[in-house]
């Protein structure tokens, strides 16, 4: 196998994170998907539901309070989310793309 076929390969930790999202996301985040579809309004309880995991900037190195997650976990948790509400995977996603020209 090449080099590039590992750079793919999941990590020990990733099928735990997904388990981890996708319970947290079919308990708090989808039966509040439809209301927020319909009311068009930030989910304040799903942002709190992420935060409270630790689940809404895993990309944040340890050194700045985060999780240090690779690309990878981070685009489990947006994946995740968004199976169960298309609008609340925008706080991981934009969370992301907000701070790491900031990081960088």
């Amino acid at each position: 196998m090449s080099l590039a076929s590992h750079l793919h390969d999941a990590a020990e930790e990733h099928p735990m994170l997904r388990e981890t999202v996708r319970a947290l996301a079919d308990d708090k985040i989808a039966p509040r998907a439809a209301e927020a579809d319909e009311t068009g309004e930030f989910p304040w309880e799903v942002y709190k539901a992420l935060v409270a995991a630790d689940l809404h900037a895993v990309h944040v190195p340890e050194q700045y309070g985060g999780a240090g997650a690779d690309a990878l976990a981070t685009v489990i948790v947006i994946e995740e989310v968004a199976r169960a509400c298309a609008s609340s995977s925008l706080i991981p996603a934009v969370n992301k793309l907000g701070t790491v020209p900031l990081l960088l």
